[in-house]
C-alpha cells in the first residue's frame, strides 16, 4: 500500500556523486536544466500525467528547510508522467500557498512544469540529485512503477517568485528507460 506522500528524506547532492552508480540511458534527465515536460514529450508519442493526490500538508522538515522554515503549510503534489502509457516519472511537488496564488491551483492533469515553465518569472534554483537509498520509498516507487526492486534515482529544484516557492522532485523509472 502507498504511503503517501513518499518520502523524499535522501542524501541529495551534485550529478558527480551518482554519475557513475546511474545508467547513462538517464543522465540525460537527471541534468536537464528546460522542461522536464518538454523533453518527455519530444522522446515519446503520447504523454499525459495521472494526478495520484493534491492536498494541503504541514511539511516535514526536510521539506520546510527546501522551502524555507516559514512554511507551516503546503500543497504537495503526487503524479505519475506516462510516456506512451508507460510510467516513466513519479514527481511530487510541495507548492507554498504563496506560489499557489501565481496560477499554479487546480492543475488537474496539467503539467506543473509547463506552467513553471511559460512563466519565465519563476527562477529555478540550483538542481540537486540522489540515488535513492530509502529502502521504503524505493519500494514505494517500483510498486507505482510496476517494476522489480531497482535503483532508483531522482533530482529536485526550488522554484522562485519572489518569496513564493516550490520544491519540484522527479524521480526516474530506471527499468522503463533501459527498454
Amino acid at each position: 500500500m502507498l504511503k503517501s506522500p513518499i518520502s523524499l528524506d535522501f542524501n541529495w547532492g551534485s550529478f558527480t556523486q551518482v554519475i557513475d552508480k546511474a545508467p547513462v540511458q538517464i543522465h540525460e534527465r537527471l541534468v536537464e536544466q528546460g522542461s522536464l515536460t518538454a523533453l518527455l514529450k519530444s522522446q515519446s508519442s503520447s504523454f499525459r500525467v495521472g494526478v495520484l493526490g493534491e492536498q494541503p500538508l504541514v511539511p516535514p522538515q526536510y521539506i520546510r528547510e527546501a522551502l524555507g522554515e516559514q512554511t507551516e503549510l503546503a500543497i504537495c503534489r503526487e503524479v505519475l508522467l506516462f510516456c506512451d502509457e508507460q510510467p516513466h516519472v513519479y514527481a511530487q511537488s510541495w507548492i507554498s500557498l504563496e506560489a499557489n496564488e501565481h496560477g499554479l491551483q487546480n492543475l488537474g492533469d496539467k503539467p506543473l512544469g509547463e506552467k513553471l515553465f511559460e512563466q519565465s518569472i519563476w527562477h529555478r534554483g540550483e538542481l540537486e540529485v540522489s540515488c535513492v537509498d530509502d529502502l521504503q520509498a524505493r519500494a514505494q516507487l517500483c510498486e507505482l512503477f510496476g517494476v522489480e526492486e531497482s535503483p532508483v534515482f531522482a533530482r529536485r529544484s526550488v522554484f522562485t517568485k519572489g518569496s513564493a516557492k516550490v520544491l519540484v522532485c522527479e524521480i526516474f523509472n530506471s527499468e522503463i528507460i533501459n527498454k
